[in-house]
């Protein structure tokens, strides 16, 4: 066996044993060589590449290799009078894959009558998807999810709204009646406040405080040993989590404006340049300072300072 094959070598079967157990055909099995080393115009070469490639992760043995031979193949087409700036368009958009799968095919599958026609018209309607289409189609899918999240976020941002309400209440009635003041509503979650919570805020109003004063605010002493500086504690946890919720909210509509971003230059790739004002460079100005600190001169002026004259000798 070659030198240059040994790295290839998947599983080695000695001939001897070949020959011996011929109704077993055994026999040496190889990996797949690294495609860059058999694009080589003398694979045989030592010169050439000849470890395996990565299996179903890459056809190359290492990034290196894909590299030199995507450069080998765009300049080929550089060569025929392609441009290579019109590759970039094409390959800008490309993210690095995120896994493999392998599909597993039942040898006997359960196949029914109605399963057929809707087998063939999902493989026709696949075909006839570009790939802009598909590309906006994962776009948008991208986009719903990021809408809805969006969504979830801003209705936890009223639950925390209402808490800091409720808070801000609470703190000026335990002032007011010189007690402790807790009120273990600030403690409800966001079905408690879905059902409750117009009706918590309403019992503040002048007249009602104090009917259910025994069942949800503590009538202890001003500095209640149980509920120590629960305004302090309480202001902490609802500022922290009105700015954790305002950050994800940023960061999601950041978000959606790059998805939709990318489906508008998906969809028309010249439009944006072409009325972009930005493109347009600004006008200089005619007195612009040059860089010794003078300022240029107009070109049809006088630029000679007018003085006195001075008299001829005599």
């Amino acid at each position: 066996m070659p030198d240059s094959e040994v790295d290839l070598v998947d599983q080695f079967i000695c001939p001897p044993c070949a020959e011996k157990n011929p109704q077993l055909s055994l026999r040496t099995t190889y990996k797949h060589r690294c495609l860059w080393g058999l694009k080589q115009a003398d694979p045989s070469s030592p010169k050439a590449c000849h470890r395996p490639a990565r299996g179903a992760f890459s056809k190359y043995c290492s990034d290196e290799c894909g590299v030199k031979y995507m450069q080998s193949r765009a300049d080929a087409w550089a060569k025929k009078g392609g441009k290579k700036e019109k590759l970039w368009e094409t390959v800008k958009d490309a993210e690095k894959r995120e896994g493999v799968a392998v599909c597993a095919e039942d040898p006997n599958p359960a196949k029914m009558d109605v399963d057929e026609p809707c087998k063939d018209e999902k493989e026709k309607e696949e075909q006839k998807k570009g790939k802009v289409e598909r590309e906006v189609e994962r776009l948008n899918v991208l986009l719903d999810g990021v809408v809805e999240v969006r969504e979830e976020i801003k209705k936890g941002m009223e639950t925390v709204i209402w808490r800091e309400k409720l808070l801000e209440l609470a703190t000026e009635r335990a002032v007011q009646v010189g007690e402790c003041g807790w009120d273990q509503r600030l403690c409800f979650g966001d079905e408690e406040w879905e059902e409750f919570g117009t009706g918590v805020l309403e019992s503040y109003e002048e007249g009602k405080a104090d009917e259910d004063e025994g069942e949800w605010w503590c009538p202890g002493k001003k500095n209640c040993d149980r509920h120590s500086g629960w305004q302090t504690v309480r202001y902490k946890d609802v500022e922290k989590e009105k700015e954790n919720k305002e950050d994800a909210l940023s960061n999601l509509t950041t978000r959606e404006r790059e998805i939709r971003k990318r489906i508008e230059d998906i969809l028309d790739p010249h439009g944006r340049n072409c009325n972009d004002p930005s493109s347009k460079s600004p006008l200089k100005a005619s007195n612009a300072k040059l860089p010794n600190g003078h300022t240029q001169g107009k070109p049809n002026g006088d630029t000679t300072k007018k003085g006195k004259k001075r008299k001829a000798p005599s």
